[in-house]
């Protein structure tokens, strides 16, 4: 099949592009965003395939490409903090380009398949015995984090989860024509994500922090809980998407991630393990970054329903291949998280 992955030379992108490369003729579109990729050349190299440089928030991107059998969306502004300051380009890559990657496939009568993002849940489910289910912010200290499933309302917290369930509507609208699904995953990490991006994620933040003999930083107390998802097991279920689409007439939507809560104490915890130092000691820092949430783990329960791949690889797990591969490359520099976090106090979009 011929199959247009959007984003296709990013993270993400490229694993997927290595299950599918021996049996697909691929193509990617992908603007290589500067923030991204510090080594444009080096990742349009590494596509096995074509790779169109344009902007898929621009309707001229589209109307040059030819038709495809799949559509795989993957092309995105992930920063959460930063989308509270830069509302305008995320709202434009986000929504404007879903909506011309869902109007293409449709003319194309292609399959869709496209990332949305935990961030949609915002704090996500709760259950109390005094409140019974709730969702967004904790009803009180008896009410005990729960896993999100795919079927929970959208209570998005930052722009960013803002612009993912504006775009989970709009490719809602084109399920009657086309088989469309949408995928929400956790936080993806692994070989291959920008290390010089301080809005990766930070698990490059500690990383670079280990590289450098400094203090593992934490937010907060350190008790808030992540879903961390290697991104093999990702890309593992966007091609099981690929071979199994979902039916005309319904949106289908699938959680992805491990279904583990980890906390980033423990996350920090992982981190150190996993690299080749003596100690590493862990600093708390009573700062909290607006968009940020407390708690956020999915349910495996949409996946198992679908009998979609379940992850082989467990959070710890992930966060050691993680390590050990990254850590003689270079990019990784704390400073630049540091410059990311000046920027969001100047900007009071700290507490």
């Amino acid at each position: 099949m011929r199959i247009l992955i959007t984003g296709g030379a990013g993270f993400i992108g490229q694993h997927v592009a290595v299950m599918l490369a021996s049996e697909h003729e691929l193509v990617a579109v992908d603007s290589l965003n500067a923030q991204v990729h510090q080594h444009a050349e080096a990742a349009v190299q590494r596509f096995p395939g074509q790779v169109v440089i344009a902007d898929v928030s621009q309707a001229s991107t589209w109307d040059a490409l030819p038709g495809f059998d799949v559509v795989v969306h993957l092309a995105a502004e992930t920063g959460t903090a930063q989308s509270m300051y830069e509302a305008g380009r995320y709202r434009a890559v986000n929504v404007e380009g879903t909506r011309l990657a869902a109007a293409a496939a449709a003319s194309w009568g292609a399959a869709l398949v496209a990332l949305s993002s935990r961030a949609v849940y915002g704090e996500g489910r709760y259950e109390c015995r005094r409140h019974g289910t709730r969702f967004g912010a904790r009803c009180c200290p008896q009410a005990e984090a729960a896993p999100s499933r795919e079927e929970d309302p959208h209570r998005p917290v930052s722009v960013y989860g803002e612009t993912k369930s504006e775009a989970e509507a709009i490719l809602a609208e084109y399920a009657a024509a086309i088989p469309v699904t949408v995928l929400r995953p956790q936080n993806v990490v692994g070989f291959g994500q920008a290390l010089h991006n301080p809005y990766t994620g930070v698990l490059a933040a500690f990383l670079a922090r280990l590289r450098e003999g400094r203090p593992l930083s934490v937010y907060g107390d350190g008790s808030a809980t992540r879903d961390f998802v290697h991104v093999d097991d990702v890309a593992r279920l966007i091609t099981w998407c690929i071979d199994h689409p979902g039916r005309l007439g319904s949106l289908r939507v699938l959680n992805c991630g491990t279904g583990e809560r980890t906390s980033l104490t423990d996350l920090a915890r992982f981190a150190a393990a996993a690299a080749p130092v003596a100690s590493a000691p862990v600093e708390y820092v009573d700062v909290g970054r607006a968009g940020d949430i407390e708690h956020a783990v999915a349910s495996l329960e949409g996946l198992r329903s679908a009998g979609a791949p379940l992850p082989l690889m467990s959070s710890e797990q992930a966060v050691a291949d993680f390590i050990g591969r990254s850590w003689g490359l270079p990019g990784a520099d704390s400073e630049a998280w540091d410059v990311a976090l000046r920027e969001l106090r100047q900007r009071g979009l700290t507490s």
